[in-house]
């Protein structure tokens, strides 16, 4: 496993609740994620890969299991948009 996905799959026994936000990367949900540790929760977030832009495995089954596991709340704020448009016009 190379160091920095090791880093990424850790997980740390929070001593708060915790949230899970997914799709934290946007403009919108850095504010929550903000509003979120301001109000004392550990986060778990999701983030797209920013060398692989379309890797994605968000719609196999269980791809978020462990980011979810122990959450009191997920904020589900990335989606998958498919456009396989042959001719715009």
């Amino acid at each position: 496993m190379h160091a920095n996905e090791e880093a990424r799959t850790r997980r740390v026994e929070p001593s708060r609740e915790v949230g899970c936000v997914l799709g934290a990367s946007g403009y919108i949900t850095s504010w929550l994620v903000n509003l979120l540790l301001q109000h004392e929760y550990s986060i778990n977030a999701t983030v797209r890969d920013p060398h692989n832009l379309k890797k994605t495995k968000l719609i196999e089954e269980g791809s978020f299991d462990l980011v979810v596991e122990g959450c009191i709340g997920v904020f589900h704020t990335a989606s998958l948009c498919y456009f396989d448009v042959k001719d715009p016009q």
